[in-house]
């Protein structure tokens, strides 16, 4: 397998590294947005041509979340792309309907967080009705359709829910991370389409992960990048501080974190494009482990850039927030881990405690 990016991949990502170094992004009605959507139609790059959309794959997807990422860009593409993904692979002419205008970047759609509590269906003609309250929703303020599992009659099913219909009321929460906006979604009969079945609600968990996974190692290795600049430039007893070989030592310990942090990205990224077959845990693993790295690469920027670290004039807290929020978003590392536990077909905990019992 060749794991070197092709000359078209790499222009895409200087492209996108170019845009995000020009143009100042402030949240959806930004230039950057607009750019990304309209008139680069990244927001379709996974999205089937025939569907207007570019059929790129996952690793494309994935170079446009990592610059994404590095930049700390506050726009919801990463949940915009995401679902798009998933209704691609669905044949529900609901979905079909659907990414014509997340391709154009008309409206914005999003996944349900996964690791709480799915809604409940009921039929209700050739739709349904669900009910239930969904929590930090990521990018919830935003959007205008949400795909979401949800248990209909035991069994669970994936659904399509657009946002303005009667049934729904979403309420903004306050956040940590500042560029990336969270709701609460109540859900109370709201008109649903059936997309999707266990399996399909599964798959979009991974590909969820995978790409929570590549945009935050994209963000640790600016972390680490960033941090070594400022040891090379920051002079102190008459030399740069990046030459004591402490700080030495400490950089070449997050560089080899985010090096494996990058690998193992990249490869749910691949292996998340090839439907799941191929390992149906590297997914959350990955989320799980490049969550972790970056919260600690963005910890040890903060302590390494010394007192800038703390202040709004520079960036290095707005990382760190941003590393936090992504830890406990997205399942959270105690859901992750509990999912690779199944999927790995661990029968019990240590204590005993049944893996299906786990949250």
């Amino acid at each position: 397998m060749d794991v070197t990016f092709s000359d078209e991949q790499r222009d895409l990502q200087a492209m996108v590294r170019d845009l995000l170094a020009r143009e100042p992004a402030e949240g959806l009605g930004s230039a950057v947005w607009k750019r990304l959507s309209a008139e680069l139609g990244l927001t379709g790059i996974a999205v089937p041509e025939e569907h207007g959309g570019a059929g790129a794959g996952t690793v494309e997807l994935g170079i446009v979340l990592s610059e994404l990422g590095r930049a700390l860009t506050p726009v919801p593409y990463l949940q915009t792309v995401v679902a798009g993904l998933v209704l691609s692979a669905t044949d529900a002419p609901a979905a079909a309907a659907a990414l014509p205008a997340i391709a154009a970047g008309e409206v914005v759609a999003g996944l349900a967080t996964p690791g709480g509590p799915a809604p409940e269906a009921t039929a209700a003609g050739d739709g349904l009705r669900l009910t239930g309250t969904l929590d930090n929703v990521v990018d919830g303020p935003h959007l205008g359709l949400l795909v979401t599992p949800a248990q209909l009659d035991g069994t669970e099913v994936l659904a399509l829910v657009w946002l303005q219909e009667p049934g729904v009321e979403v309420t903004a929460l306050p956040t940590l991370d500042r560029t990336r906006p969270q709701a609460r979604i109540a859900l109370s009969g709201a008109a649903a389409a059936h997309i999707g079945d266990a399996a399909a609600a599964s798959r979009a968990v991974d590909l969820l992960l995978a790409a929570v996974a590549v945009e935050s190692a994209g963000a640790a290795r600016f972390c680490l990048d960033e941090t070594v600049r400022h040891l090379m430039t920051r002079v102190q007893f008459g030399r740069p501080i990046g030459t004591f070989q402490a700080l030495q030592h400490r950089c070449a310990d997050l560089a080899v974190l985010v090096e494996a942090a990058s690998s193992t990205a990249w490869y749910a990224m691949w292996a998340a494009g090839e439907g799941g077959a191929v390992d149906p845990v590297s997914g959350p693993l990955a989320k799980a482990y490049c969550a972790d790295a970056f919260r600690t690469v963005a910890g040890e920027m903060i302590q390494l850039h010394g007192g800038i670290g703390f202040t709004w004039e520079h960036p290095a807290h707005r990382y760190f927030k941003r590393a936090t929020s992504t830890d406990l978003l997205f399942g959270g590392r105690s859901w992750v881990r509990a999912l690779v536990a199944r999927r790995a077909g661990l029968a019990e905990l240590k204590a005993g405690v049944p893996v299906g019992a786990w949250p």
